[in-house]
């Protein structure tokens, strides 16, 4: 695939209990006084007109909070443009679930002929980590596959006494044959139907290709849509560096997953702890982002994300919320030319199921610009927006320069890491001319994840780098890709 193709298709695929706070602070706060009855009429009049209410932002929530954020504030009113609305949502670090959630746990594992030995043997130990750190109550199935899959653990609730059996089942496990995923998915799928009253998560692991069964990324994103709207996430864990990254990261993406790429088969066991510490505190389940956008307002591109489109309606699910998780979402829109003054731009409803309070969880906000006819007056892009759009770019960066090396051009491979990183600099420049007051570590936070992964995505592309190293940095610019978006 040509480097050019490739940059649009990744653009493209990769096209939410209380009301809205409005920010009213700084600069957009009400003259003092004005309506004080001891004004008198002709000092009324000499009172400066105060500056409308700022509702280009909002922050509403409670268990989840969301910040939602416009681009542009002031927008050109006699021509379109460009603008971004983002939503920043993090869970509370401090909450937990009322009553704690159960899980719903199927652990699938590559056995082809390519896992025999120590990754199969650290496959293993990392299930049996898993199968440790569940509950009592929880239930969790292993499929393992080849050619075909194969239930060694039917779907079994967790206890003192069941815990021995499976772990006994889990030493018969043979290395042999060929690599088939999909098999592997399907099979945990029905046994994860059968309690779908539980908070359900896939953890899929494979050291390979697949070579039966589907073996097409549009195949594997199709079923992991299908995965999420069944209430599944995958974690994928590619081992060493002879998986389909891209593949791997499909399934996770599209089904509001987790990626993870395992270097060295012994770190597999942390990978489990970390997955079930992380499952064990869900906080919230079925998120979802819808976006009403005033007519006439565009979608233009919805970045890193799975997403549908009613209309003038954008629905963004996002699955499941642990403690201290945080997840964004970023649209560029294209906003048409109109009348002066307050320009609605959308609306914008998050809902999810509140395991904290017991409850229906709801956060609401509205987004508003101001239009001008002075483009002198007009906003340039927000410092926190900014940030997070930095983010989604070295993505696409990173996966382009993988894309440039598979075709044998290192030097193109390191030359679009370059870019970015001229890009990405720049782009802090503008931000830090834009930022919201008491917010530059935000920012930071967001440039310093771009500068860290810009700075390492090359380091294999060397023209001294050996074989593996190249594959390991593939593998490595994947994940960071994903972790981006997010």
């Amino acid at each position: 695939m040509k480097l050019t193709v490739f940059v649009a298709i990744a653009m493209a695929g990769m096209a939410g209990t209380s009301m809205a706070v409005w920010s009213a602070t700084g600069p957009n706060k009400a003259v003092e006084g004005r309506d004080s009855p001891t004004t008198s009429a002709a000092t009324a009049s000499l009172v400066e007109e105060p500056p409308a209410l700022d509702m280009s932002t909002f922050i509403a929530g409670d268990t989840l909070m969301m910040e939602g954020r416009l681009g542009h504030p002031i927008i050109p009113s006699q021509r379109g443009s460009e603008s971004f609305l983002f939503l920043d949502i993090n869970a509370d670090a401090a909450k937990q679930a009322a009553i704690p959630a159960k899980l719903n746990l199927a652990i699938v594992i590559d056995k082809s002929g390519s896992m025999r030995g120590k990754r199969l043997r650290n496959a293993v130990e990392g299930a049996k980590t898993a199968i440790g750190e569940l509950r009592d109550g929880d239930v969790v199935s292993v499929i393992t596959y080849s050619q075909q899959a194969e239930v060694i653990v039917s779907p079994t609730v967790v206890s003192s006494t069941s815990r021995a059996s499976m772990l006994s089942a889990l030493a018969r496990i043979r290395a042999k044959g060929e690599t088939c995923i999909s098999c592997g998915i399907s099979l945990a799928m029905r046994m994860a139907r059968a309690n779908d009253d539980k908070v359900t998560r896939i953890v899929l692991l494979s050291d390979g290709e697949a070579t039966v069964g589907v073996r097409d990324l549009g195949g594997f994103s199709a079923i992991a849509e299908g995965c999420r709207k069944s209430n599944m996430a995958i974690t994928t864990i590619g081992v060493d560096v002879d998986y389909n990254e891209r593949i791997m990261d499909a399934l996770a993406r599209n089904s509001n997953g987790r990626h993870h790429f395992v270097d060295r088969p012994e770190q597999l066991a942390s990978i489990f702890v970390k997955e079930m510490d992380s499952l064990s505190k869900t906080l919230a389940v079925n998120a979802e982002v819808t976006v009403d956008l005033e007519p006439g307002v565009f979608v233009d591109h919805v970045f890193d994300r799975t997403f549908e489109r009613q209309g003038n309606r954008l629905i963004v699910p996002l699955g499941t919320f642990a403690q201290n998780d945080r997840k964004t979402v970023l649209v560029r829109l294209r906003v048409p030319q109109g009348p002066q003054g307050e320009r609605p731009i959308a609306n914008v409803a998050f809902r999810y199921d509140d395991l904290a309070e017991g409850k229906d969880g709801l956060c609401e906000g509205k987004l508003v610009a101001m239009a001008t006819p002075d483009d002198q007056k007009t906003s340039e892009l927000d410092g926190l927006v900014s940030g997070r759009l930095i983010q989604s770019e070295t993505a696409i960066s990173l996966q382009a320069a993988n894309v440039a090396f598979d075709q044998g051009d290192s030097a193109g491979a390191r030359r679009i890491l370059k870019d970015q990183t001229a890009k990405a600099a720049r782009r802090r420049t503008s931000a830090t001319r834009n930022m919201p007051v008491g917010r530059a570590r935000d920012f930071d936070s967001a440039f310093g994840k771009s500068a860290n992964a810009l700075s390492a995505g090359g380091g294999g592309f060397a023209p001294e780098a050996e074989e593996r190293e190249s594959a390991s940095q593939v593998k490595q610019n994947q994940e960071d890709a994903f972790s981006l978006g997010l």
